[in-house]
């Protein structure tokens, strides 16, 4: 479940505090007005909204959206310690049940694991000090430096979780020599999508790590199939001809793929 957010007005902090539950809690079932956002800084607490569990953990950032019902499942954990702020539900935000492309919008997942993100954490630390301290305005504009960091590290997510999918495809097919028309329609994004997510994600292209990921799995041939002449294994590997993969392999490995099979032999 993902929450939009419109960047073109200002969101303002109606409460924070930080809460401590020596027992174990029920959170209360309820359809806000404004938006409701915890941050669980120990313990584990079990969260529903539309029917959707969500299982928040130490460093959970969790996002529950105005006009939407949101409840407890299940009791917190003794000792669970939390910080949340209710910020108010301006023109152009919105709930989806589903990622979508948004344009100007900013989105956030329901339920985001922040422990690697020391600054979503600072950031929230800082609305719920300023609101306690009356400084309604700073609550305000650390709010808005919280929605940015939560969109920078979706879009991060995001570019992960492409290139991984990428990898893996290339990884299962090794006889393959993809196109990245083809690789961005398995993934079903467009070509610069793909090519610019992956790039991001790993510093290589799609063609230079396809061209290095077959370089290592002709080592791997002449390691464990010796007996596999070069031909073979250029075949094995989806290129067209020996020569082009020779190329390909003295360039990337700094000798000619014949000179690097007969020395691993020695």
């Amino acid at each position: 479940m993902y929450a939009f957010f419109s960047p073109d007005v200002r969101h303002h902090i109606t409460e924070a505090n930080v809460n401590y539950y020596k027992n174990p809690f029920m959170h209360p079932s309820r359809t806000m007005a404004e938006h409701d956002f915890i941050y669980i800084l120990q313990g584990e607490w079990k969260f529903g909204q539309n029917g959707v569990c969500l299982p928040a953990k130490k460093d959970s950032l969790l996002i529950l959206s105005a006009m939407e019902h949101h409840y407890g499942v299940e009791e917190c954990t003794k000792g669970t310690k939390t910080m949340y702020f209710h910020v108010s539900r301006e023109m152009g935000d919105r709930f989806s049940d589903l990622k979508e492309k948004c344009g100007e919008e900013i989105m956030a997942a329901t339920l985001l694991d922040a422990g690697g993100i020391p600054k979503i954490k600072k950031y929230f630390s800082n609305i719920v000090s300023a609101k306690l301290a009356g400084k309604e305005r700073e609550a305000d504009v650390w709010f808005d430096l919280l929605l940015c960091t939560v969109a920078e590290a979706m879009e991060s997510g995001e570019r992960s979780d492409i290139a991984e999918q990428l990898k893996h495809i290339i990884h299962k097919n090794p006889e393959i020599f993809y196109s990245n028309e083809k690789l961005a329609k398995l993934v079903k994004v467009s070509v610069k999508t793909a090519e610019n997510k992956f790039k991001a994600a790993t510093g290589l292209t799609l063609h230079q790590y396809l061209l290095q990921f077959k370089m290592e799995e002709a080592v791997s041939y002449f390691k464990i199939f010796p007996e596999l002449s070069v031909k073979e294994v250029a075949h094995n590997l989806g290129f067209y001809d020996e020569y082009h993969f020779a190329k390909q392999f003295k360039r990337l490995m700094g000798k000619s793929p014949g000179k690097y099979k007969k020395e691993l032999s020695e």
